[in-house]
């Protein structure tokens, strides 16, 4: 009894190894199966339009794939070198733009060129226009000048070009060209009256009797020697160098050369249209009572002669008989 349960035992075992050595068997060829992967294909049919037989064509999708990343990559390649031409045309627009307008600027130049030498030749112009009036109104340049600078002075209006447009600077210029214009016709005006009345104009005290500094106006001002009283000051002074040469400031008579008090050695030359003008502080008298002088001729040396500071010309106009600011007549 125990042998053929021992038996059946073992039968049964042998059995179970078998049952289970068909299973892994198995397990492992559906692993194989699921390793392996089965190509799929795509049928491309073509049709001749003759009529003849049709042409069947199978591509895998391993082709397609490949077909596809090479017409991508293609795609790319062309984008980029459409972009590279396309940046490479714009340089050449900007480069042609650059060329087009540094063209326009050296013809605005050209013009601005030939503009401003017109300008100048109408400065001389005037300024010669300038100077024959000053020879009809007897108006010479002072022999004197200055060793000493004057501190400070009138700036003038200057028109800036710098930044701007060919087209504005073509119009400032074009203003300035008016403005020039103008100015000669007032000259000519001016000349034309001096002309018809050259005696009022040679008797007007224009001329700057010395080159220098003005260093105390006409009027109302502290006394320069000092206290808190306030003088009035009959005339202008203008401070130079001893010896400086004063000139006539018009056409005149010598009515007085000699000392004064406060003013030292003087010299008063009367002019008509009632105009009288009186020099003072003088170091040298280049003139008597009695001369006959011109709008320009010296007739003294500056000094510092008198009631004086320093070294100056006292200026003093009258018209009338009445003090008046020499500056209303001063160029």
């Amino acid at each position: 009894m125990k042998k053929l349960i021992g038996k059946r035992l073992k039968t049964a075992d042998f059995y179970l190894f078998l049952e289970v050595i068909f299973k892994m068997r198995k397990v492992k060829l559906n692993w194989k199966r699921k390793r392996k992967k089965k190509t799929e294909y795509m049928t491309v049919l073509f049709i001749p339009p003759t009529g003849e037989k049709a042409k069947k064509f199978n591509v895998s999708d391993f082709f397609i794939k490949g077909a596809a990343a090479a017409l991508a990559l293609i795609v790319l390649i062309s984008l980029t070198f459409a972009g590279l031409y396309f940046n490479s045309q714009y340089q050449v627009k900007q480069v042609n733009k650059l060329k087009t307008e540094n063209e326009e600027k050296e013809e605005t130049i050209k013009i601005l060129n030939e503009e401003i030498k017109e300008i100048e030749e109408q400065k001389e112009e005037i300024a010669r226009k300038q100077e024959e009036i000053k020879k009809l109104m007897g108006i010479t340049d002072s022999t004197g000048e200055m060793k000493n600078p004057s501190r400070g002075g009138k700036g003038r209006r200057d028109i800036a070009l710098e930044n701007e447009e060919g087209k504005d600077a073509l119009e400032k210029l074009q203003e300035i060209k008016t403005y020039l214009n103008r100015e000669e016709q007032r000259l000519d005006e001016m000349l034309a009256k001096a002309q018809n009345n050259q005696d009022y104009f040679r008797a007007v005290p224009n001329q700057w009797p010395v080159k220098g500094e003005i260093t105390s106006p006409f009027g109302w001002r502290e006394s320069p020697f000092g206290g808190r009283k306030r003088t009035f000051h009959e005339g202008i002074d203008i401070a130079n160098n001893v010896g400086e040469t004063i000139v006539a400031a018009a056409d005149g008579k010598v009515t007085f050369a000699g000392w004064r008090a406060v003013y030292g050695k003087t010299v008063e030359i009367e002019h008509r249209y009632g105009f009288v003008t009186i020099y003072g502080h003088n170091s040298v008298l280049l003139v008597e009572k009695g001369d006959e002088v011109k709008k320009g001729q010296p007739i003294a040396r500056l000094g510092n002669t008198g009631r004086s500071t320093g070294p100056h010309l006292h200026f003093t106009v009258k018209k009338y008989g009445k003090l008046v600011d020499p500056l209303v007549y001063l160029p």
